[in-house]
């Protein structure tokens, strides 16, 4: 795949640099000048999304899905106001070092609200059919996902800085690449645990809970399901045209085609996010978990023990509450 030259000496458009007349848009790295009206309205979407997210996660409690979330869409926001900059001059060092770092790795946290719903299905619908304990789940995804967003935010800045230096580029390049193959074989492992568990429960699906099968014949939950599907599809796809745009190295065909930029970068990652907020878990699947030994406090916030929730089920079922010596003498038991 060949490279476009680039002038890497310019700082300006014809004015800047030893040679002006070289200082031209296509001569850039990405050979034109940033669409100003996509990314001002990327800029708004993004900044739209953050705000009902940060609200619904503050009413709900739904504190770690929704801030992640949140941190992207701003993350998200801040990169597209660095390509709003580089429409002014496209050779700006600061203006591309931002849209770079940005929107390279802000896609990393949206993922983290999606890594984050896996634990509370599998405690509403059975743990004993899941590869891996509910409570591992979500720190295995999370590490996972800030290894990602460590490789591709260093990657990026050193990418975005390196200015003439050739060497430090390519190695901030190689870095981001790595971040995003890791991100893409993270949502590979974490959509053959959900396939998994999904047959398997559908397998099982006698032995599940009464409350769980309510649950799932609930259209907002189903509408929840379907946007946390739609959001890991639009997340995969940007995240396979981000690893073919920079293996072929900067100022390739692929990373000078703003249409597929804007479709596969830009609309991608929107449609994550608007799906995650318009059909946030705080409505959809309210107090996840309620239905297994432990309950969680609404949506993805801090955990509580359910023995009230229990002994209120028993006393609704006409079941006695034990003696609190038969509990303690059958734990010492255990």
């Amino acid at each position: 795949m060949g490279k476009h030259f680039v002038a890497n000496d310019c700082t300006d458009i014809l004015t800047g640099g030893p040679n002006p007349g070289l200082c031209t848009v296509e001569n850039t790295i990405y050979g034109y000048y940033p669409s100003l009206g996509w990314n001002a309205m990327f800029i708004a979407a993004f900044a739209a999304l953050a705000i009902p997210q940060l609200i619904i996660g503050t009413w709900k409690k739904s504190y770690f899905y929704s801030y992640a979330i949140a941190c992207g869409c701003i993350g998200e926001a801040i990169g597209y106001g660095g390509r709003v900059m580089m429409h002014t001059n496209p050779y700006g060092d600061t203006a591309f070092t931002i849209q770079i770092s940005c929107i390279i790795f802000s896609p990393a946290f949206i993922a983290a609200g999606i890594y984050l719903t896996l634990k509370h299905v599998i405690r509403t619908f059975g743990e004993e059919r899941s590869r891996l304990p509910a409570k591992y789940i979500t720190w295995i995804f999370i590490t996972c996902d800030i290894i990602s967003i460590l490789c591709q935010a260093i990657g990026g800045g050193m990418a975005g800085g390196a200015g003439d230096n050739v060497k430090t580029r390519d190695n901030g390049t190689n870095l981001m690449i790595a971040g995003i193959v890791w991100q893409v074989a993270t949502l590979t492992v974490f959509a053959g645990l959900v396939v998994d568990y999904a047959m398997s429960t559908s397998r099982s699906w006698g032995i599940v809970s009464p409350d769980a099968k309510a649950l799932l014949g609930k259209s907002s939950f189903k509408s929840f399901l379907v946007a946390v599907a739609v959001a890991f599809i639009t997340i995969f796809v940007r995240c396979v045209y981000r690893i073919a745009e920079m293996v072929g190295g900067w100022a390739n065909p692929i990373m000078r085609d703003e249409g597929e930029f804007i479709a596969l970068e830009g609309f991608m990652i929107l449609i994550a996010a608007a799906a995650l907020t318009l059909f946030h878990p705080g409505f959809c699947f309210p107090q996840p978990g309620t239905f297994a030994v432990k309950s969680v406090s609404p949506m993805l916030g801090s955990e509580r023990s359910s023995q009230s929730d229990l002994a209120q089920n028993q006393a609704e079922k006409g079941i006695p509450p034990h003696p609190r010596f038969l509990r303690v003498g059958r734990q010492a038991r255990e």
